[in-house]
């Protein structure tokens, strides 16, 4: 065993050494960002859109730029005319349908290998003051700082008391991950909606035949390489190693020659390859699409042994807005995350713990970054012996090693606790360390994570068991249909992902807040009446939704239509207009008589007042039509013509008033169809004045005569007394 393993090492270190070399020896964050300018822009729209909808966008903003991957709200996309200019990410992040558009990164594995060997014992776990330790065959007896240690034995202890009952899913984003090795196999994770070696995509969630994970890097299902022979074919490349992810899954899950933190519970690794080729390198794009695969898989906890010196607000965003636990190693170039951040360890996120290293004497290994309001806590990271490809097993040292500790110990958490979520799980780890003094002034916590005290406090975790619940309500602004939706939180957690989609569907359609467009306001805004279904979750994985049918305005409005005869012979048209609901968008009239049709560009307009009027200029009939934003109309007709009064009555003929007093003088036309105009004349104005439609007003005691005649020769008289105000 020790000659393959030998042999299988000397092929590996080369490869991550030139790994590790591209970030740290090839100089600043400048050079990282030319080298990826020219090779892929991330975009994340507003709402989940199709490739075509985002190349037409796209082609708008800029023709260099070419769609290579696209999933719902999330394009890759390629420049073909070099660097992209900062004009056109300004552009890109300036368009309503763009939330961030961003130059992709480097994304570098945090892990410095070592010397390989047989060990028969794992210090992380239980540190006794010394340790074995293999160079070429030969056993070296190494010291160590005694309880310099996460305290597994004893975690274990208390799970024989208080067994763990939940399945929890980690997943490990990245190189591939070994799921034939022995130690491993039994703690993979299944698909168990794709039916293996079909070729199609059987739960259609964009992946064909993606039964234990994905492999980003070379896009497809191979999630380790290794020699696979079928057909006289190889269907997979050794030289993309797959150590790395290997490692990582064997310090969460191992159960074999090495143990795993969380080896002893119900375990699922998924494996989701971001980093490949001789140099393992890797990117932040493929790392943004196998973060939303792990969340729609409903992993539990997100290990990241990687990192980047370039920042990606959509990382960040799609981080925030999980339910996952993150668990990421801070880096090993021996700096200050404060002053020179890497990413994604350097985000402040509620749901994200950052992992610096310890040597097993206790102290900060020097070459783990660190930070005191950027790195959260450490972990063992030196000489930890774990799986690698094969079958076989390797030691390897770095906070990459570091942070699937933390994350086999948070798996007990969520084992052992009903709906936990992110913010306590994280806070118990926090607070139940095992204190050294030695990282006092480097990071946050100083100390390492302690098994068996996080899981004494595992009753302290916070649990929610309530659904969010949602709640909308209708209403119109013009042509738009706004609809309010009140989602609210009440078991703890904080509301997560808010989201909507056509139709009548359940929540396994939004694959826990992946899928869906965000609601991101109170208020939306639809053009669209119909059957909608509403989802919301919270960081505890709850989730609930409300199928909705927004109601459409098809009630037309209101139209009414009366006229009167001027004194030159024309007429006054008046139009009463209303509508209830969206509102009235336009009021038009054509002379004659039309359809609706007419009036698509045709027709006069007029004031979308409640009262409007119009001048009628001769005896004829008259179409008025008037519209709503959502599009109903109403016609009516109007004959416009003169109809001679026959008959002219007022309602009194002879009347007191005193001096200020008014009185409204009513002339009765018969039939009740006549049109004429109607005419008030005083013989006095000194005494009384009559106004246009006959208000008297008094003015100065005595008598006088008001004369009502119309245009067709009708007259009638009424006599007005004026007297002096009575004391």
């Amino acid at each position: 065993m020790q000659k393959s393993l030998k042999k299988h090492l000397y092929k590996f270190i080369p490869a991550l050494l030139l790994c590790l070399s591209f970030l740290f020896l090839s100089g600043t964050e400048t050079k990282n960002s030319a080298f990826f300018a020219e090779q892929e822009v991330l975009i994340l729209w507003t709402t989940p859109i199709s490739a075509q909808e985002a190349e037409i966008h796209l082609s708008a903003l800029c023709s260099d730029l070419i769609i290579s991957e696209h999933s719902d709200d999330f394009s890759i996309c390629k420049n073909t005319a070099g660097p992209v200019p900062s004009s056109v990410l300004s552009a890109l992040n300036a368009s309503p349908h763009i939330r961030v558009a961003e130059l992709s990164s480097v994304a570098t594995l945090w892990s410095s290998p070592e010397t390989a060997s047989h060990f028969n014992g794992q210090w992380a776990f239980h540190n006794t003051g010394d340790y074995i330790y293999y160079i070429n065959d030969i056993p070296i007896q190494r010291t160590s700082t005694p309880d310099v240690d996460i305290n597994l034995p004893e975690a274990y202890a208390y799970l024989e008391e208080h067994p763990a009952t939940h399945e929890v899913t980690v997943a490990v984003i990245d190189t591939g991950v070994d799921i034939l090795h022995p130690a491993l196999s039994n703690h993979i994770w299944i698909n168990r909606n794709e039916i293996p070696d079909n070729g199609m995509d059987d739960d259609r969630n964009g992946y064909v035949d993606d039964c234990y994970g994905w492999d980003f890097y070379n896009n497809d299902n191979t999630v380790c390489h290794y020699v696979t022979t079928t057909h006289g074919q190889t269907n997979a490349n050794p030289e993309d190693n797959d150590n790395h992810g290997t490692h990582c899954a064997g310090i969460i899950a191992a159960t074999g020659d090495v143990f795993g933190v969380a080896g002893g519970i119900n375990i699922r690794i998924l494996p989701l390859k971001i980093h490949g080729g001789l140099k393992n390198s890797g990117s932040v794009s493929q790392a943004i699409k196998a973060i939303k695969y792990a969340q729609a898989a409903g992993a539990k906890i997100c290990n990241l042994s990687w990192g980047t010196t370039v920042y990606s607000e959509i990382l960040e965003t799609v981080m925030r807005e999980s339910d996952m636990l993150f668990v990421v190693a801070a880096g090993n170039s021996g700096g200050n995350n404060n002053s020179t951040p890497l990413y994604p360890a350097s985000y402040s996120l509620d749901n994200m713990i950052s992992v610096a290293y310890v040597t097993q004497s206790g102290t900060l290994a020097s070459d783990s970054n660190y930070g005191v309001s950027t790195v959260d806590i450490a972990a063992p990271g030196q000489d930890i012996y774990s799986t690698t490809v094969g079958g076989e097993y390797h030691y390897l040292s770095g906070t990459s090693m570091a942070a699937p500790v933390v994350s086999g110990v948070a798996a007990l958490l969520y084992a052992v606790t009903d709906a936990p979520y992110p913010q306590t799980v994280k806070e118990v780890l926090l607070q139940t360390l095992k204190p050294l003094e030695s990282l006092e002034g480097f990071i946050r916590y100083p100390g390492i994570v302690d098994a068996a005290a996080a899981l004494s406090a595992a009753e302290h975790i916070a649990s929610d068991t309530i659904a969010p619940t949602l709640s909308a309500d209708t209403s119109f602004e013009e042509s738009s249909l706004l609809v309010s939706v009140t989602a609210e939180d009440l078991g703890g957690s904080g509301l997560r992902v808010v989201r909507f989609a056509l139709g009548a569907l359940d929540a396994a359609y939004f694959r826990n807040g992946t899928l869906g467009n965000p609601v991101e306001r109170s208020t939306i805004t639809f053009h669209r009446s119909g059957t909608y279904t509403f989802y919301a979750a919270d960081y505890a994985g709850n989730e609930t939704t409300l199928v909705y049918a927004i109601p459409d305005d098809t009630v037309p409005p209101e139209l009414s239509a009366v006229y009167t005869e001027n004194p030159d012979g024309t007429f006054t048209v008046t139009v009463s207009a209303t509508d209830g609901e969206s509102g009235l968008k336009r009021l038009r009239y054509l002379s004659g008589t039309h359809g609706e049709q007419h009036f698509l560009s045709a027709g006069t307009d007029l004031p979308t007042d409640s009262v409007c009027t119009f001048i009628a200029d001769s005896e004829q009939r008259y179409t008025i039509c008037a519209t709503d934003y959502r599009g109903n109309k109403t016609l009516t007709y109007l004959d416009v013509k003169k109809v001679p009064a026959e008959q002219l009555y007022l309602n009194t003929l002879e009347r007191t008033l005193q001096i200020g007093e008014t009185y409204q003088l009513l002339p009765l036309l018969l039939p009740y169809t006549a049109t004429d105009y109607l005419f008030f004349t005083v013989n006095d104005e000194t005494l009384l004045h009559a106004s246009a439609d006959g208000l008297l007003t008094a003015l100065a005691p005595g008598s006088a005569s008001v004369t009502v005649s119309t245009t067709g020769g009708l007259v009638k008289e009424c006599i007005i007394h004026i007297q002096e105000p009575s004391s």
